[in-house]
């Protein structure tokens, strides 16, 4: 889920191609592709207040910028990747970087889920997810809103 900015412009072009051109989208790949994948940044929808904590969490992690860019940022995230739009996330497709950020699962949960998935098949409801071995199952029932089986 994390990659390191390497230096070459590799990373920026995915970034860029991630994410939707819109104000403020170079300023989001400047600050954020330092530190991980576009498609991490993609793949999540908070609040406008859940933006910002996710900003103050970057910043307190190393994540440098001005305040005007840290703004920029915060406006081109809250508007681009809100939680509103978000469907819910099927749990038989979804990629590992999808479950750790929309489920809210760890690594090792995610691994956990995907190989249970292709052993046994697909779920046909997230009760199905209950006995999955290093899974805990409580995150998928404090997410179910955001979650299917579908």
């Amino acid at each position: 889920m994390v990659l390191a900015f390497s230096g070459s412009p590799a990373p920026m072009l995915a970034a860029q191609n991630a994410l939707p051109d819109a104000p403020g989208r170079d300023v989001t790949v400047k600050l954020c592709s330092n530190c991980h994948a576009a498609d991490v940044v993609a793949s999540v929808r908070f609040t406008p207040q859940g933006w910002r904590d996710v900003i103050s969490k970057m910043v307190a992690a190393g994540a440098k910028g001005t305040n005007q860019e840290l703004e920029t940022v915060f406006d081109y995230v809250s508007t681009q990747f809100p939680v509103d739009t978000q469907p819910a996330l099927d749990l038989n497709t979804a990629t590992a970087v999808e479950l750790e950020s929309v489920a809210g699962l760890l690594r090792r949960e995610s691994a956990a889920l995907i190989a249970h998935r292709e052993k046994n098949g697909r779920c046909k409801k997230l009760e199905d997810l209950k006995n999955v071995a290093g899974l805990d199952y409580k995150k998928i029932e404090a997410r179910k809103e955001h979650l299917a089986c579908l």
